[in-house]
């Protein structure tokens, strides 16, 4: 995991990038990871949010909280028009955090997950529902000394 971190931000481009962020408890416990990623961002305004929580913190609410948190810092610090996310259909937990955060479908793809082939769900945020969000206690810093970096 850290490789692939340490590769994602070595190959960082203002119209190509992947942000992972560490997802954890008030009191530092890890519990996860949220990524943000883009192609051609300063054009396109749309990213792409991916999430894990691992299992024994599922159901607490910081699944929501993750991903309301990488959403933030799209809409709201960089001017994101929209949010993409695909999530396998057998992922209940990940499916529920989208509804809730106001994903709407938008398509299906097939993956791979093993030796199996299962069928995802492509879902999409616009900024008008973000905008119904409730994102009340969510802070972020130092976004101006980086901002650069995600629109040139």
């Amino acid at each position: 995991m850290l490789q692939s971190y340490w590769s994602e931000l070595a190959e960082w481009r203002v119209d190509n990038w992947s942000l992972g962020m560490g997802a954890f408890t008030t009191s530092g416990e890890p519990v996860g990871m949220v990524t943000l990623r883009a192609q051609d961002f300063p054009v396109v305004r749309e990213v792409t949010t991916t999430s894990w929580l691992g299992l024994q913190h599922h159901g607490q609410g910081l699944g929501t909280e993750a991903r309301k948190g990488i959403l933030t810092l799209a809409f709201d610090h960089l001017g994101a028009d929209a949010a993409r996310s695909e999530v396998f259909q057998d992922n209940h937990a990940s499916q529920a955090i989208s509804r809730k955060l106001g994903y709407q479908f938008d398509g299906i793809s097939r993956d791979s997950r093993g030796s199996e082939v299962l069928t995802s769900d492509r879902l999409r945020l616009s900024r008008s529902r973000w905008a119904d969000v409730p994102t009340a206690g969510i802070v972020l810093d130092g976004i101006d000394a980086c901002r650069h970096m995600f629109e040139g």
